[in-house]
This record gives C-alpha cells, structure tokens and sequence, in this order.
C-alpha cells in the first residue's frame, strides 16, 4: 500500500531586532527537530532500557527536549529511513554503507568520525539516515529578491503576487488571526502538505508546533487577489551534541562518547528535499559513569516543519531566524 506524506513547513516568528543565526546553537535542539537523531535516540533509551536518560551531575537542556518528544517510527513511513543498532565493528561498518546504497543510493557523510576498531567488545553505534522528496503539483512563480527580516542583502524568493487563481486548487489559507499571524497549506504531487505558519511566539518548535494543530481547524479560500511570498532555503548543518557526551547516566553503565547529526534541507519553487543522518557511539564502562486580498509575506524569522499524512508528529523542524541558510 502506497503511503502519503504530509510536510508541515514553517513557524514564522517577528521579532523587534535581528539576532545573527550563526549565534543560534542548533545543538540545543530547541530551534529544529531533525528526525534522525530523535530515532536513535529512542533506539538509545532502549539500549539502556529506560523511558528517560538522565544525567548524575547535569541537566543539559537537550537532554529534556530529547527526552520528551513523542516521534517515533509510528510517525514516519519505513521506506523513509534505515536505523540499525549493533555492537562496533568494521563488519557493521561494511553494513550500514551496503545497505544505505541499496535503498537509498546513498553514501555516509558522517561515519568515517567513527573509530571503528572495537577493542573492548563493548561499545555501540546507533545509526540513521532518513530522506524526503516532494514536489509541487505547479510549480510557484520566481519572485524578484527581496530583503528578510530588514536585511540589507536580497534573497530569492517564489510564490505569486498577481494569479492567485492559478493556484486555487493548490494552496488553501487555514489561519487568519491578523498581519503577523496566519497560516496557509500547499499541497504536493505525493499528496503532502506544505504549511506555513506565522507566529509572534518564540516557544521551541514542538510547543508551536501543537499550537498549530489548535488553531489550524476551519480552511478558508484563496482570495484573487491574495499575494504569497517564500524564501528559497538551502541547509547544508553538521551538529556535534557535545552535552551529551561523557556523562554519567543514572542506572546505567553506557556512556555516549559521540552524537553527530548531518542534515541538508532545501526549499524551492518546485518542491522541498530532505536528507538527515545520525550516529551515536557508546560505550559500557566499568562503572555507572484569511481574508481577501490577504499578503501571506514569509520574509520574516519562521520555523520549518515535515509530519507525515496521517501522523501526529514532525519528523523535521527548524527555526530561520536570518538569512543563513537563504539562497542569494
């Protein structure tokens, strides 16, 4: 049976000064969720089998955002990604890169940060890589470049200002509170939806992620003279959970010794593309160490989702804060 996925892009949060992206720490988890590294982490919590990891000296806050999402594989088609749990060795090595190419035709970008040679027989590695394709039934107009969020340099953007008509049948307002608050779906040839959201709110991206799934219940209709401007992304991140390395857990002899999350994402006129890819090492030690003539206008701070059709959870998420990851 073919399975639909639904993308859920995007929480735009206003903001009254303009904070550098390169400023955000990604490794919070707080501005993005990638699905990867959720996945394993989950994989992680049944290695040492318990429902939450915790720390004897610290309480990182990635810790609690890792602890308390709800994705799951339950969330995620399975001819999306490939997981695997297994004790180190240069034989899982060999796996993992055979049967990534076998279903993905994909290499690694991350595993060669894995010393391979296993001398204690005692450590593990978790391992993911999921990825997204999805297009647009027709392709959005490419828009002049525009500023975002007052910048000075100009970004492309797509989306259409004068044929709203054309895209009746593709693109539905589902929110409309005022100016700087709404919300419109897209949708895709796979059968996905592609929302952006709007929003003053700088919660993480899961609690505006359920404040969507509140407001987002009645569609409207797409006015003729309704305007929807987009910025093209274009995410190539390596993020290093460095907090999560070398403590000691609770009730547990395990350790993590690395945590690396890989993502590229890209957000055109045609369609969005995603690719993410995660390793844990760990190792058990000794001890226990809408409106008419309405401007859907996103060229201010959002957040980036993608849920399944028929899920309850994203399986990505991330803030665009500035103009970082936009294509000139």
């Amino acid at each position: 049976m073919k399975k639909i996925f639904t993308i859920l892009l995007l929480f735009f949060a206003v903001t009254f000064s303009q904070k550098a992206y390169s400023m955000q720490d990604l490794s919070q988890r707080k501005d993005i969720f990638t699905p990867a590294f959720q996945l394993i982490w989950n994989d992680f919590k049944n290695l040492i089998s318990t429902k939450e990891v915790k720390f004897t000296s610290s309480k990182p806050d990635v810790l609690k955002v890792l602890n308390s999402s709800k994705f799951s594989t339950d969330d995620i088609s399975e001819n999306s990604y490939y997981k695997i749990v297994g004790l180190k060795s240069y034989d899982l090595k060999a796996k993992i890169l055979r049967e990534i190419y076998e279903k993905f035709s994909e290499t690694s970008k991350i595993l060669e940060n894995i010393n391979w040679e296993n001398k204690n027989k005692n450590e593990y590695i978790l391992y993911a890589l999921l990825k997204k394709d999805v297009e647009f039934p027709k392709e959005f107009n490419i828009l002049g470049n525009k500023s975002f969020n007052r910048s000075k340099a100009k970004y492309k953007f797509f989306g259409f200002e004068n044929d709203a008509r054309k895209y009746k049948n593709h693109v539905t307002p589902i929110y409309y509170r005022n100016k700087n608050e709404y919300a419109i779906s897209m949708n895709t040839t796979s059968g996905d939806r592609v929302i952006l959201y709007r929003t003053s709110s700088n919660k993480n991206v899961e609690d505006l992620y359920y404040n969507l799934t509140k407001y987002a219940r009645k569609p409207m209709k797409l006015g003729d003279n309704d305007k929807l401007y987009i910025p093209n992304i274009n995410i190539n991140e390596q993020i290093e959970y460095n907090q999560l390395c070398n403590k000691k857990i609770k009730n547990s002899k395990i350790v993590i010794s690395k945590a690396i999350d890989d993502i590229q994402f890209v957000l055109n006129n045609k369609g969005a593309q995603l690719r993410n890819e995660a390793v844990i090492e760990a190792v058990e030690m000794s001890l226990p160490i809408a409106g008419r003539g309405t401007v859907y206008d996103f060229s201010k701070p959002f957040v980036l989702y993608m849920v399944e059709k028929d899920k309850q959870q994203p399986y990505f998420a991330i803030k665009i804060k500035d103009t970082r990851f936009l294509v000139k």
